[in-house]
């Protein structure tokens, strides 16, 4: 058991990632319950696929809320912080990574002080430990919430545009105040010390 003291469970979360030596190949997934200051609880999941992020939000039912804070207390996920799994140091991938793990946040009180505490945890640790199941029946908990149609909120956003130096939407008016207009030998207009088309220096 993990004999922590606590008055309420803040935040639940779980994430996996994994990189590589491709520019696009990052990926994660990351799940979060979240019992915001207000009273109300929220599931929010983020999806990075490369350049693409997807944040799908939630919210709670009362009743949703409170299974989930009860699963965790059942199977005291307090007890699984600190819990790491080493891997053989010899099949060691230097071009690749990944990674599994999460946390629970807890909030509470000493002599009269709300304090705050993140106890994080790594996902082969945990089955290692024998809480496998536990942990599945954790996350299917969350997986049984995330319907598409039933999201309160969706955002995508594509940062390979970022990456690639587009021109933003309100280049112009930016920087049309502290920089002369100029036209590169592609008929790029600029206003900068390079062309944002082709990258040629301004003459």
């Amino acid at each position: 058991m993990s004999n922590y003291k606590y008055d309420e469970i803040s935040e639940i979360s779980f994430c996996s990632s994994s990189s590589g030596m491709s520019i696009d190949s990052s990926k994660s997934v990351t799940e979060k319950v979240i019992w915001q200051p207000d009273g109300t609880v929220i599931l929010q999941r983020t999806d990075i696929n490369g350049f693409i992020k997807e944040v799908s939000t939630w919210n709670l039912s009362a009743e949703q809320a409170e299974e989930i804070r009860a699963a965790a207390e059942k199977i005291d996920m307090a007890s699984w912080r600190g819990l790491r799994f080493e891997e053989d140091p010899r099949s060691f991938c230097y071009d690749y990574s990944s990674s599994a793990g999460g946390k629970i946040s807890l909030h509470y009180t000493v002599r009269g002080v709300r304090l705050f505490v993140e106890l994080g945890f790594d996902r082969s640790a945990v089955i290692a430990a024998g809480k496998g199941e536990d942990l599945k029946m954790m996350e299917g908990l969350l997986e049984r919430i995330e319907d598409p149609d039933k999201r309160a909120n969706y955002e995508k956003t594509d940062s390979l545009d970022l990456f690639f130096f587009k021109k933003p939407a309100n280049y112009e008016k930016t920087y049309s105040e502290n920089a002369p207009m100029w036209t590169c030998k592609c008929g790029t207009v600029n206003y900068g010390k390079f062309c944002i088309e082709c990258g040629s220096r301004r003459p």
